[in-house]
């Protein structure tokens, strides 16, 4: 049995058929709920597949698929135009910058004594912004615009006014080579 379903004439359905088929069950036009272009923007259809220990092969034996959200560098990196160390150094970056945005974690035990000790979420949160500080110092402020718009604020190149049209290749340029040199000084 193949993993994709067999429609009617014999072609097989793709993911995107599928989420098209489920908007089209819901019977309104204008409230597409969680299988909205809103909602599946990012997300990507994939086979569930496990590794048989014995083998090395993956395996999907049932054809069961799961929905998983990429982000920009990820999806420039399967795409070719990131290679591995600029997709390492990118992520670290990602990483750390997402840790400064949460807050500090929650006091595990019970605290008894009346007056409360905040020296530990500020050592916590200067230790992340310290680990951001660390990455961050390394982008160059020619490729400064082009990786906060792709690595933090999770947007295509083109999203840019810049880097639009004939721009394009120019805006991936820049990408690569900060990613490039941020991958240099972090040793990735």
């Amino acid at each position: 049995m193949s993993s994709k379903a067999t429609r009617r004439k014999g072609r097989k359905q793709s993911s995107t058929d599928i989420l098209s088929s489920l908007v089209a069950k819901g019977g309104s036009n204008w409230d597409l709920g969680a299988t909205g272009p809103a909602n599946r923007a990012g997300l990507m259809i994939e086979d569930a597949t496990w590794t048989d220990p014995e083998t090395g092969e993956k395996k999907n034996p049932n054809g069961v698929k799961r929905a998983r959200r990429i982000d920009m560098v990820e999806s420039y990196f399967r795409r070719g135009v990131l290679d591995y160390r600029q997709y390492t150094a990118a992520t670290a970056l990602r990483n750390t910058f997402e840790a400064t945005q949460r807050s500090a974690p929650a006091i595990k035990k019970v605290q008894v004594d009346s007056s409360p000790k905040p020296d530990a979420n500020v050592a916590i949160m200067v230790d992340r912004i310290s680990k951001y500080s660390a990455i961050g110092k390394h982008i160059t402020p020619r490729s400064k615009r082009v990786i906060e718009l792709v690595v933090i604020d999770n947007q295509s190149v083109g999203k840019a006014k810049e880097y639009r049209g004939w721009n394009h290749a120019k805006g991936v340029r820049l990408l690569q080579e900060g990613l490039s040199i941020i991958a240099d000084k972090i040793g990735c």
